[in-house]
């Protein structure tokens, strides 16, 4: 039997200057964990983060970037399996927004910030990264070119630094936005975004390969009834990826899904829900090394927002959409997902209670499917905020979210073991 079970929230900053918000948490196989974020000094926002150990539990919250010309915003962090980190951010240097980023290493600490992209043209947006076994990192962000948004990559090498960065995708049709990027263990990185072609927007991909670089974009939908949004992806260890997105009809949104094969490139994009009752938005995927996947997203039974989820396996394809959650006291929404080399996920999500947002979470187990959602913060002072997710390879999660105290938000954790 199953025994794992959420701790109990705690607090993994202290500083009372200013707001936190924008959470963000990596793991390791040891099972340690890094969250960053951005806080606020009373004058400006910072990116902080602070460290989860197994058997010690948090350490002291740091500042990890010192350029006080601006403020930092959207913070993400990903980590390898030797405990090393990566993290990006936003950052405005009094003229524009660009790109910085920062290392961990184990025993050393955080290093010094640094600018990865120069291009100056214009303010760069989103920043995300991933990591694969050896360190590499990529970065993806969106750029202003001073007429339209483009997707932009760097590519930091241990001992070597960041390269230069690379514009990905020379469609000038329209701005590109909304970028994700994935990496499997050789290094090889699948990127996706949101592009407009002059009409609608549509969702694209390129591929990173070492040694060859970026190739060459390609659409993965053909679907033009409506825009697309959100688009997500997650790769195995062997390369395939899977990409989520939110795409209209014309009447609602709904959720799509396609699928990368080395050697064979993208596959059909399909629907992966069939709820017309309502809406459905904010899709996220996670992978485990056999190629399972498991997709969640919220989505509007016609009165209030519900959290659904979908497994996709290789040589059956998907399944159905399940509903994961069943308090109708208010609506559900932001849900975020991890995945263990068992395929095992775990879902969180915010949730109204009618008077406050909470943060929920469910687990699937392969065999027995979803479990019960549980409410996994008891905190009453506030409401709870953008929750964010994270596993190791044996199954233990980290869970951040920020939360009003009644005066400020601050970023809370919990585990799951």
């Amino acid at each position: 039997m199953d025994m794992r079970a959420w701790g109990n929230p705690e607090l993994v900053e202290t500083d009372d200057a200013g707001d936190t918000t924008e959470p963000q948490v990596a793991m390791d196989p040891d099972g340690s964990a890094i969250a960053v974020w951005r806080q606020s000094d009373g004058t400006r926002d910072n990116i902080w983060s602070n460290r989860f150990v197994p058997g010690q539990g948090w350490g002291n919250a740091q500042i990890i970037e010192a350029d006080d010309a601006g403020s930092g915003d959207a913070p993400q962090v990903a980590m390898d399996p030797s405990g090393n980190a990566v993290a990006v951010w936003r950052h405005h240097d009094g003229t524009r927004y660009n790109i910085q980023a920062n290392r961990f290493i184990p025993g050393q600490g955080w290093g010094t910030a640094e600018i990865i992209e120069t291009d100056d043209a214009g303010h760069a947006y989103s920043p995300q990264v991933a990591m694969d076994p050896s360190g590499n990192a990529v970065a993806v962000w969106y750029q202003r070119d001073g007429t339209r948004n483009n997707i932009w990559s760097n590519r930091f090498v241990p001992g070597q630094g960041w390269g230069n960065a690379e514009l990905i995708e020379t469609d000038d049709a329209g701005s590109a936005t909304s970028p994700q990027i994935a990496m499997d263990p050789s290094g090889n990185a699948v990127a996706v975004w949101s592009q407009n072609d002059g009409t609608r927007y549509n969702v694209l991909s390129n591929r990173f390969v070492p040694g060859q670089g970026w190739g060459t974009p390609a659409l993965i939908e053909t679907d033009n009834a409506g825009n697309i949004f959100d688009p997500q992806v997650a790769m195995d260890p062997s390369g395939n990826a899977v990409a989520v997105w939110r795409q209209s009809d014309g009447t609602r949104d709904n959720i799509w899904s396609n699928r990368f094969v080395p050697g064979q490139g993208w596959g059909s994009a399909e629907l992966i829900e069939d709820d017309n009752a309502g809406s459905a938005a904010f899709p996220q995927i996670a992978m485990d090394p056999s190629g399972n996947a498991v997709a969640v997203w919220r989505q509007s039974d016609g009165t209030r927002d519900n959290i659904l989820a979908n497994r996709f396996v290789p040589g059956q394809g998907w399944g159905n959409a399940a509903l994961i959650e069943t308090d109708n006291t208010g609506d559900a929404s932001t849900p975020q997902l991890a995945m263990d080399s068992s395929g095992i996920p775990v879902a969180v999500w915010r949730q109204s209670d009618g008077t406050r947002n909470n943060i929920w979470s469910n687990r699937f187990v392969p065999g027995q499917g979803w479990g019960n959602a549980e409410l996994i913060e008891d905190d009453n002072a506030g409401s709870a905020f953008v929750p964010q997710v994270a596993m190791d390879p044996s199954g233990n999660a980290v869970a951040v979210w920020h939360q009003h105290d009644g005066t400020r938000n601050n970023i809370w954790a919990n585990v799951l073991k």
